[in-house]
């Protein structure tokens, strides 16, 4: 008699502009595969979201879900789709039904949030002692490419565990990459933001160079620079909307999910989780250290800080424009320069965005509790898997605001290398 196969229990925790085309993605594609688990902190929102799928014609069985323990009681795989560390570390850690504090042996818990490498590293260790999996896996990517099926996404963790998710994953990315041991995922995806940053500021000066030359077919310049070695993602994407501001300068930049302050708190947990160099001895029983400074970073930062600060947070990366005059001012005007990591944590603060307060200093103050544990070690990066995965971001288009378009129907089919065998 053969043995009774089961459907999958995946969850997935966040019904945001990224967690709901996962959802969408897993409901059409693995059909009767899967028992799909849905969480929201709002039973309506997580309901909203079956009954949109269930009109459009989704047939897999779907749960729903406002707690924690529930979710670690029924799923298999847990995905988290969060908007920040904040929100991951509390879900993973610090609530008090937290699903790697009640997670199973065997469980599954794979975050797509971008938090720090701390964070990834501390979660990796508290999931082994209680015989359960943690992956890193943030994502690059917009609302729409997750619908498309069309994420990148960089993996940190065993690779025999990710090759078991791996069909899961197919489902909604098509550009995967394992970069080693836990932690290496995140490590990746901030320094592809670190990239987008650059590039994005990068994109800013030219326009404004070219503005001052007295260009006036920026269309043309735009196609000229997007056909040559100096195009970039964040130069085609974010260009024109850089041109339009620079000759409007009362004019604001639009609201979007790619903004300032998800940038800036990106760059923040970079800065945060950069290695301490070691001086010798301070002459009071302990060790001198020095923070390596990186100077494209740092001055990404206080580009970006000066964009927050100003009030632009939640406006399109593309309002850095605005800043490259005051960025230059800052190098030039002695005493005014401003550390990268005080004046990230500072914007924030001013704003009194608490969840964001805490993500960024959490990020820097979290080190210690991660450095005791036996993750705490350097993570070696493939260097192939790591040029493979920046390049794939790259590519990647990043803007992502709220989802006001009519949500696309994915193809209903499963992938044809999904098979309950190829994860029990």
């Amino acid at each position: 008699m053969s043995a009774i196969k089961r459907s999958l229990n995946v969850g997935v925790v966040g019904m945001g502009n990224m967690g709901i085309p996962i959802t969408r993605n897993l409901a059409f594609k693995a059909r009767s595969a899967m028992y799909l688990q849905i969480h929201s902190r709002t039973l309506s929102k997580a309901r909203q979201v079956c009954d949109d799928m269930s009109a459009d014609g989704a047939t897999c069985a779907m749960r729903i879900h406002n707690r924690y323990s529930t979710m670690t009681k029924w799923c298999d795989v847990i995905l988290l789709t969060l908007a920040h560390r904040a929100a991951s570390r509390k879900a993973l850690l610090e609530d008090s039904e937290a699903l790697i504090t009640n997670a199973r042996p065997g469980q599954i818990i794979v975050d797509h949030t971008t938090v720090d490498m701390e964070l990834s590293r501390e979660c990796a260790y508290e999931a082994e002692r209680r015989g359960a999996v943690f992956l890193d896996a943030p994502m690059s990517g917009s609302p729409k490419q997750a619908f498309n099926n069309q994420l990148v996404l960089m993996v940190g963790g065993p690779a025999e565990q990710v090759q078991r998710v791996s069909p899961i994953f197919r489902m909604y990315a098509d550009n995967i990459h394992h970069m080693g041991a836990n932690g290496s995922g995140t490590a990746a995806k901030l320094l592809s933001q670190a990239l987008v940053a650059s590039h994005n500021a990068a994109a800013a000066e030219a326009m404004t160079i070219a503005n001052r030359l007295g260009i006036e077919d920026y269309q043309r310049l735009i196609q000229v620079l997007d056909a040559s070695w100096g195009s970039s993602t964040m130069l085609r994407r974010n260009a024109p909307t850089m041109q339009d501001l620079v000759r409007n300068p009362d004019k604001l930049a639009p609201s979007s999910g790619a903004s300032i302050d998800s940038l800036l708190e990106d760059l923040a947990l970079l800065d945060a989780s950069l290695p301490k160099i070691e001086k010798g001895d301070n002459g009071k029983g302990g060790r001198e250290v020095e923070e390596e400074r990186f100077p494209v970073l740092d001055a990404s930062l206080r580009m970006l800080g000066a964009a927050a600060e100003s009030g632009m947070g939640d406006r399109d990366m593309a309002a850095v424009i605005h800043y490259i005059p005051a960025a230059a001012a800052m190098e030039k005007e002695e005493g005014v320069r401003v550390e990268p990591r005080g004046l990230t944590v500072g914007a924030f603060v001013d704003r009194g965005a608490t969840g964001r307060v805490s993500s960024v200093a959490a990020a820097a103050a979290g080190a210690a509790v991660a450095a005791s544990s036996p993750l705490s070690a350097e993570i070696e990066l493939d260097p192939s898997s790591l040029a493979d995965s920046l390049d794939a971001a790259e590519s990647s288009t990043t803007q992502a605001a709220s989802i006001t378009a009519p949500l696309p129907t994915p193809s209903p089919q499963m992938p044809p290398d999904f098979t309950m065998e190829e994860f029990y």
